[in-house]
């Protein structure tokens, strides 16, 4: 059986459409339960950006830029304007790069940040949690500001669309009418339906989706975001339910001989870079704290697969490359060193 086979079975769906090359890669159009445009960007940094959660740290953050040219060449098709305002959700938004390959590709951005925060949190869900703005520096914000673009981990959307309604309300204010958004990083299908729609009610004419290799399933945790393979909590109860997002059959050809079933793809994105902004100042990713929590689901993934009927002996290889290279990096711990 195809290694394409085994994931459409856990539940991948590939009704995408090839839409134009990218610096390094693929664009595909998708369709989406939402009155806005979609496209998921395959790329070889985007690649190893969702199928290695070894890769942290300065090594990360390079590929990320080199993932954020791709889908600048596609945005500089698509925007209105060689103007944008960029919104930056703190923490994990500068990781991805975007800004900088706008401003390489000949954009004038300006920067503005939201920070939202959800009380009591710890990695790994959201559930129960309260979430509100904490910090906004938007000071760029001005009238003529039409064109806004942002990079972010979007699950359910719920943070996006908390930091984008703080943000709307500032333009309002400040006389600016925004009518062209651009959303760009690992995007789950859920995440890009909710925050389409905010967009939407708030009067936004063109709304333009970009994510990374995949569109994402969604856990049931609302947090973890892979491309097929167990839902881990509902497994831990004893449930055999199989999550699978949305890509090209090219992309899950590419992608399966090196993503583990079920990992998250973004991981602990913000604790996965070297230097964080969080409002206030200037503070470490937690690098080592990513790389063992990773370890420990590979593991307990490794366990969950043999009991879906999807399961392949093949998928041994790929769990044995995985937990060897986080082992590798754990023990260099030269994750910021240039």
């Amino acid at each position: 059986m195809s290694l394409k086979r085994v994931a459409i079975e856990a539940g991948v769906r590939t009704d995408v459409k090839e839409y134009c090359l990218v610096p390094g890669g693929k664009a595909y159009e998708v369709e989406v339960d939402a009155d806005v445009a979609s496209y998921i960007l395959d790329t070889e940094s985007g690649l190893r950006l969702a199928c290695e959660p070894e890769l942290v740290g300065l090594r990360m953050e390079r590929e990320a830029v080199r993932a954020a040219q791709a889908v600048v060449s596609l945005i500089s098709k698509l925007c209105d304007s060689k103007k944008v305002l960029f919104l930056h959700l703190l923490r994990a938004s500068k990781g991805y790069g975007l800004h900088y390959a706008l401003r390489s590709s000949g954009f004038e951005v300006k920067e503005v940040s939201v920070r939202v925060a959800y009380t009591g949190s710890t990695i790994g869900t959201h559930e129960g949690r309260e979430a509100k703005v904490v910090y906004s520096n938007l000071d760029q914000v001005s009238e003529d500001d039409s064109v806004l673009v942002l990079a972010d981990t979007v699950a359910t959307g719920q943070t996006v669309n908390l930091a984008l309604d703080h943000l709307f309300k500032e333009a309002e204010r400040r006389g600016a009418r925004i009518r062209e958004v651009h959303v760009y990083g690992f995007l789950s299908e859920l995440g890009v339906k909710r925050v389409g729609e905010f967009l939407k009610k708030m009067d936004v004419s063109r709304v333009y989706f970009y994510a990374l290799q995949d569109l994402t399933a969604l856990s049931s945790n609302n947090y973890d975001m892979p491309l097929y393979g167990p839902d881990l909590p509902s497994f831990r109860l004893h449930n055999l339910s199989s999550l699978g997002g949305v890509a090209a059959e090219e992309t899950l050809d590419r992608m399966l001989p090196y993503y583990f079933p079920g990992m998250d793809q973004p991981g602990d994105w913000s604790e996965r870079q070297c230097s964080l902004f969080n409002g206030e100042g200037y503070e470490k990713g937690r690098i080592v704290d990513h790389l063992e929590r990773s370890l420990q689901t590979l593991e307990e993934l490794h366990d969950a697969v043999r009991a879906y009927p999807w399961y392949r002996e093949w998928m041994e290889d790929v769990f044995l490359t995985r937990k060897r290279r986080l082992l590798d990096v754990l023990s260099r711990a030269d994750f910021c060193e240039t």
